[in-house]
């Protein structure tokens, strides 16, 4: 019959700490104390939960952050190329209008007419530099297209 009782008074001190609160605790002098043991004049605290918040997979986020850098970087490369492109489309237009499939309008300073010629043929090989370097510039953007989309 003691073991019974000695069971059940140990049962109930070893389930005591397990409920045991948060207790403040203010002295004459102001100074707080805050405590698990009860005292005199202290109030228990209603706490809430701690919530615990398993941690993140830090090695996938770093490359999620590294390919979104990369599609930036590869996006700002896009516009610079599609803004020249359009650059030299305009310029290309202007010297084709006027070349105009060459018989450009002799200028008055060109009474000498191998001056007239020599203008010519530096339009027409603009044209063709123009032509080339546009060419060039639509196969980088469809590189840097094709880069992306890999990604």
């Amino acid at each position: 019959m003691k073991r019974k009782y000695f069971f059940l008074i140990a049962l109930i001190f070893l389930s005591f700490p397990a409920s045991a609160g948060i207790y403040k605790h203010v002295d004459e002098q102001g100074k707080v104390t805050y405590s698990n043991i009860p005292s005199s004049n202290a109030k228990q605290l209603n706490l809430p939960p701690i919530v615990v918040v398993p941690p993140v997979d830090s090695g996938d986020v770093e490359d999620r952050i590294a390919r979104r850098r990369e599609s930036m970087k590869l996006e700002e490369q896009k516009e610079k190329l599609q803004s020249k492109i359009s650059e030299e489309e305009k310029r290309l237009s202007e010297v084709k209008n006027e070349y105009k499939d060459g018989n450009p309008d002799r200028l008055g300073s060109e009474r000498n007419y191998q001056r007239y010629l020599d203008r010519v043929e530096r339009l027409r090989a603009e044209i063709d530099r123009r032509e080339n370097n546009l060419n060039i510039l639509k196969k980088e953007l469809n590189a840097l297209s094709d880069k992306n989309n890999t990604n």
